[in-house]
């Protein structure tokens, strides 16, 4: 007579089953916000991983040594979205791409973001050049990485990507306030991504600051991955580190254009998401969990998890 399996046995393997089932997961390959290095944390960047397929949310500084950790192989990445031009969440695309290249990858690889990236594939295409030229002397019938590596500007609000496992859409956010000496300009924008995959909705909300648009754009998300920031440890460590006008400038630009953890909640709450992490930390450095998690559920009942480098959601 056999033994009825245990509510255990019976729980691990119903787990198991739905993580075979499972076709999509998010692995938070960079954690800390802006472009200050970080031992603990590595600058701003997913990947997507859709079946086998592994598409980038930003590449921020040493994103491939990330996709390496992550055991996934940065010569699959067929397609990088960027959702805005600070050099915390672009600085390696390019680097992304000469690395698949040299290392054996001869598909075409895309990047889109918003205005500027196109000139940006050109910039790096001449940096490029000389490294390009020589290895291509060694090992004949390359193709040309001006030939391979594709930029696509993105024009505004709405579509951005679809293939046959996911569909890119984007909505601009409250990140860049134009000005009119100095700062952005009016055709610098700032996006946030909404990401449908076969099984999962997944928003990525990039930098920003409160943002009405975010409600609608994030309702209803199985995962929405969300910047934070904790403005008195910001003000701290400005105050320590920093000259006073800079000190002073910097702050501002986080009390104007980034998120607190209980805004973070009250977004999350009214758009009705299904779980919540926080990813981008400022200053993410050692401050305990808590000093977010306490802010985001004065407001958000919903599950809600401290992004590290490396892990899979």
């Amino acid at each position: 007579m056999k033994r009825p399996v245990s509510l255990f046995v019976a729980a691990t393997l119903a787990l198991t089953s739905a993580l075979a089932a499972a076709q999509t997961r998010v692995v938070t390959l960079g954690t800390v916000g802006g472009p200050v290095l970080s031992l603990e944390r590595s600058q701003p960047a997913n990947a997507l991983v859709v079946r086998d397929r592994v598409y980038l949310v930003d590449a921020g500084n040493g994103v491939g040594r990330q996709l390496l950790a992550a055991g996934l192989d940065l010569r699959k990445v067929d397609h990088i979205f960027i959702t805005h031009n600070h050099d915390d969440h672009n600085a390696d695309w390019g680097t992304v791409m000469g690395l698949a290249w040299s290392t054996g990858r001869r598909g075409n690889i895309h990047v889109w973001g918003p205005a500027g990236t196109e000139s940006m594939l050109q910039g790096f295409l001449q940096y490029f050049a000389p490294n390009a030229r020589i290895r291509m002397a060694d090992a004949k019938g390359l193709r040309r990485p001006d030939e391979m590596f594709k930029a696509h500007d993105i024009v505004g609000p709405g579509l951005v990507f679809k293939d046959d496992l996911i569909t890119v859409t984007a909505v601009e956010n409250c990140h860049f306030h134009a000005a009119s000496a100095g700062g952005a300009r009016s055709d610098d924008k700032s996006y946030a991504f909404r990401i449908q995959t076969p099984d999962r909705t997944i928003v990525f909300s990039g930098d920003t600051g409160q943002c009405a648009a975010m409600v609608d754009f994030a309702r209803g998300a199985d995962l929405l991955l969300h910047e934070v920031v904790d403005l008195p440890s910001i003000q701290q460590l400005l105050t320590k580190e920093l000259p006073p006008q800079l000190a002073h400038g910097l702050y501002q630009h986080m009390v104007q254009e980034h998120t607190t953890a209980e805004d973070v909640g009250r977004l999350a709450q009214a758009a009705g998401v299904k779980e919540l992490v926080l990813t981008h930390l400022i200053p993410g450095r050692e401050e305990p969990e808590s000093l977010f998690v306490d802010g985001v559920r004065k407001h958000y009942k919903g599950p809600v998890k401290v992004a590290r480098d490396l892990m899979a959601f």
